[in-house]
């Protein structure tokens, strides 16, 4: 409403100092620099000299600000300690991590100056000693801001109507505008965008922000807590990220939503594993198991980090082959980064051979610039990842190098002809024209697999292609019927059982239904030995 920002780390201190020589509150600053501004508030009322780069008690609202040496007494005495008390800037007592002020016997903050006593281990907090008549009355201020009021009501009248409705408003400080309580059935799924679960029960939403829904438990979330997976410290409530690619450390999924946050320690909690109090962990993890979490890739100059696309609302795709993450992969942590891929592109070669090209070895690189891919003629963008013949001067999109390795040879033809499946299409989509049409029918290839021929570029369906639904196959007993495609389990790897190689799971493939899908095999692999 007043445009009115803070920072994560300026909205944790609190003005604290009350001075006779100014009319408001103190706040602590331990190194204080306001770059790019040499106005008076940026130098001591005191001294007169320049505030960067030191330690200032300084009033906002004023622009009034004091050097700690300045202000603060090297010595001071408490009325409640028999010692002299030294201004210390930095002190730890201990290693346990948890710092406590002996007078108000709050938690302070370790990197804050205080008063010590050397005698004894005497630690105060430095206004609770320079002001010790409130501390004697028992005025000590709470640590704790005040409860929130976050409910309301909201009267709305539409214009050219004299009827009035009044509507329940939710006003947290997790979203910058007002929510209202949904109380119309929602069509289709809806999530929420605090956990990332399908929206039910009670729940509000944004009338300003398309798609923002919170279920009523995520909007009321503490903005504190303290948790079994990270005891140490509590963890903080965050609501948004300048970079959406931050990784859950329990159950490694790529954090969408809300989170929990330990700044310290750079441990983070997406809101499904919040509500987890013992460890159940390793159900979260057996989608990564005995997988290498983090590694260094040929392709990235970044380490990678492993993590679940597992989000039903944002798709992700692989900066290699560009097809969509379903599984388990591999991300850069760097922020704005965003450089995501496959386990299984992890493992390309750095070198292959492809059957249309048998006479030199293709080897993978980076493109420099925007070039044209042989094998489906669509743009090869600069910077992409490609497999290139350095000899006779061409590229291949990973996916068609990779796809392309079986060629099927026909009666109706001269040359090989090569399958494009599934997974061009979202590639083919962006391609207007009559460029991808059928050679028998003139009907469009471009949302279905299609046979190509390299050379001389003309396209079939399937069925145009001679390849027929059923096939007898001497070597297997029953018949082999044809399927658009198969995944028989969640292995994330799957292979023919004619020539025992990989197979893509989204490709066309003939399968025995007697067998109880137990004989998978590739088109090709069948009707090159089918008389």
């Amino acid at each position: 409403m007043c445009s009115f920002s803070l920072d994560f780390d300026c909205a944790k201190l609190s003005p604290s100092l009350k001075l006779d020589c100014h009319h408001h509150l103190l706040t602590f600053f331990k190194y204080f620099n306001k770059k790019g501004e040499e106005g008076q508030d940026s130098y001591c009322k005191a001294c007169g000299k320049h505030c960067g780069g030191a330690s200032v008690y300084r009033c906002v609202k004023c622009h009034f600000s004091l050097h700690l040496k300045c202000v603060i007494p090297s010595l001071a005495i408490h009325k409640y300690h028999k010692y002299p008390l030294t201004m210390m800037e930095l002190i730890k007592e201990d290693d346990s991590e948890k710092y406590y002020c002996d007078v108000c016997e709050n938690e302070r903050n370790p990197k804050d100056p205080v008063y010590y006593c050397q005698s004894c281990t005497f630690i105060a907090h430095i206004q609770y000693v320079l002001d010790q008549d409130k501390v004697a009355s028992g005025k000590v201020p709470s640590s704790s801001p005040p409860p929130m009021e976050n409910k309301a009501l909201f009267v709305e009248q539409n214009e050219g109507s004299n009827a009035i409705r009044t509507l329940s408003l939710f006003r947290p400080i997790i979203h910058p505008h007002q929510l209202y309580e949904v109380t119309e059935e929602l069509k289709g799924q809806i999530y929420c965008s605090g956990c990332r679960l399908v929206l039910n029960g009670s729940s509000y939403f944004c009338k300003t922000c398309p798609d923002f829904y919170l279920h009523e438990k995520c909007a009321k979330l503490s903005y504190e807590i303290q948790h079994p997976f990270h005891s140490s410290h509590p963890l903080n409530l965050y609501t948004s990220w300048v970079s959406n690619f931050i990784t859950c450390e329990v159950c490694r999924d790529i954090c969408d939503g809300f989170i929990y946050f330990c700044e310290q320690c750079d441990f983070k909690l997406d809101m499904k594993c919040v509500t987890l109090k013992t460890h159940k962990i390793g159900v979260l993890e057996e989608k990564i198991t005995g997988r290498v979490t983090e590694l260094h890739h040929f392709t990235h100059p970044h380490k990678l980090v492993i993590a679940n696309c597992n989000d039903p609302k944002h798709k992700r795709k692989c900066n290699i082959c560009r097809l969509q993450i379903l599984s388990p992969a591999y991300r850069c942590p760097e922020r704005f980064c965003g450089y995501k891929l496959h386990e299984s592109c992890l493992r390309l070669p750095q070198k292959i051979r492809v059957p249309f090209h048998p006479n030199h070895m293709l080897v993978s690189r980076l493109l420099p610039t925007a070039q044209r891919c042989y094998a489906c003629t669509l743009e090869l963008r600069s910077g992409e990842f490609v497999y290139s013949c350095e000899i006779c001067d061409f590229n291949l999109h990973v996916i068609c190098a990779n796809s392309l390795r079986r060629p099927l040879k026909c009666k109706f033809h001269p040359n090989d002809l090569y399958y494009f499946g599934r997974n061009h299409i979202s590639t083919f989509d962006l391609i207007w024209g009559k460029i991808f049409n059928c050679e028998v029918c003139d009907g469009s290839c471009r949302r279905e697999p299609f046979y190509r021929c390299l050379k001389c570029g003309i396209i079939f369906h399937l069925k145009y292609a001679g390849i027929p639904y059923t096939v007898k196959f001497k070597y297997h007993i029953h018949p082999l019927l044809l399927k658009d495609s198969f995944i028989k389990d969640e292995c994330g790897k799957y292979y023919c059982d004619f020539c025992e190689e990989e197979r893509n799971p989204n490709d066309d493939i003939y399968y025995c239904e007697e067998c109880n899908d137990q004989t998978i095999t590739h088109i090709e692999c069948v009707l090159v030995k089918v008389s």
